[in-house]
């Protein structure tokens, strides 16, 4: 991925870090934000991507707060493994990510311990997740420095970034969280993939090359989503 431009700092900004009530629009407003986030944040265009797992440099707003949700989640799996009733799927599938606890409770980390936490975490809280998330995100590349740290910062709000100062990761060594992150981002791509097959299966006495477009287009659509 390329250095920012002028515009994609602002772009990739949430608008609450600029005291904006919406997103900000249009060329003009997107450098006079870039330029105020650059002033503020000087080091940001020094920032190395290489430093970053691709794919959180292109991850849309709502995608990248359900990564952090999932990732949170998965540190927790063990935990996650003793609920099962379908008010607790339901419940999940609403504040935190669809069609994804099953895949959590059935992944390899639920068989682990529980991880010892100075806090405790309410599993099916919106907000306390994406933060929990981010949190263990940032640790994840604690060794990248703290150009890396406020990149991801800035695509949150402001007030899910002021969250994850609450949650601490210390028990994590750096390389196990990215490497937790990692698996999150495995089993959202999982989840779009079968959600994408079974949208693509329903399309009936379609055209293979039209199929395949409609398959494409429905697994891109199952990682897009709900707002942070």
């Amino acid at each position: 991925m390329r250095q920012p431009t002028v515009l994609s700092v602002g772009a990739w900004a949430h608008h609450s870090w600029l005291m904006r009530t919406a997103p900000v629009r249009g060329e003009r407003a997107l450098n006079a934000a870039s330029a105020q986030l650059l002033t503020r944040y000087p080091q940001l265009a020094q920032l190395d991507f290489a430093q970053l797992p691709p794919y959180l440099g292109r991850l849309p707003r709502s995608v990248c707060a359900r990564l952090f949700r999932v990732s949170a989640a998965l540190a927790c799996a063990p935990a996650l493994r003793r609920m099962v009733t379908a008010s607790a799927h339901l419940a999940f599938a609403r504040n935190v990510a669809p069609q994804m606890l099953r895949a959590i409770q059935q992944h390899p980390r639920g068989a682990r311990d529980d991880l010892e936490l100075d806090f405790t975490l309410d599993l099916f809280d919106r907000r306390e997740m994406t933060a929990a998330g981010l949190a263990l995100s940032l640790r994840g590349f604690a060794d990248s420095g703290q150009m890396q740290h406020t990149w991801l910062k800035l695509r949150m709000p402001r007030e899910i970034a002021s969250r994850a100062a609450r949650y601490r990761f210390d028990e994590l060594a750096s390389d196990s969280a990215h490497a937790l992150v990692d698996d999150a981002w495995r089993l959202m791509r999982g989840a779009a993939a079968r959600g994408a097959a079974v949208q693509t299966e329903a399309m009936h006495g379609e055209a293979a090359q039209t199929g395949t477009a409609h398959s494409e287009a429905a697994h891109s659509e199952a990682l897009r989503g709900e707002a942070c």
